[in-house]
């Protein structure tokens, strides 16, 4: 790996601990490593900092959009929020809404411990 691509940094021990823990879990699972999770938590927080990103959302069938939606959960094991969901895949929010409220009733998905849904 490039070096001049990477720099590195000093956090908590607590947090650290506690992130090793979490990458054990069923959720933190999705991660490689530490670093992985680190990156995607400052992407993510880096992200709320600038603001709400205007979003372009596609036009496609109800039927494109619940492959899309379901691909998706198929292929990122874990909790999602439906907003994230439509965020991702460019989709309008309600029509997620929609089709994660079915994909429920079918027990295709479940709630998480943080109303978030959690593929089967």
């Amino acid at each position: 790996m490039p070096r001049n691509r990477y720099s590195s940094v000093t956090l908590p021990t607590h947090l650290i601990k506690d992130a090793k823990k979490v990458l054990k879990t069923g959720p933190g699972s999705r991660y490689h490593s530490l670093a992985e999770l680190v990156s995607d938590a400052l992407e993510e927080r880096l992200n709320q900092l600038r603001g709400v990103e205007m979003v372009s959302v596609a036009e496609v069938s109800r039927e494109e959009a619940i492959r899309l939606v379901t691909e998706y959960l198929e292929k990122n094991p874990g909790a999602h929020y439906p907003s994230d969901i439509a965020n991702t895949l460019g989709l309008d929010l309600e029509l997620v809404f929609e089709i994660t409220t079915r994909l429920l009733r079918e027990h295709i998905v479940e709630l998480g411990t943080e109303k978030e849904l959690v593929a089967h």
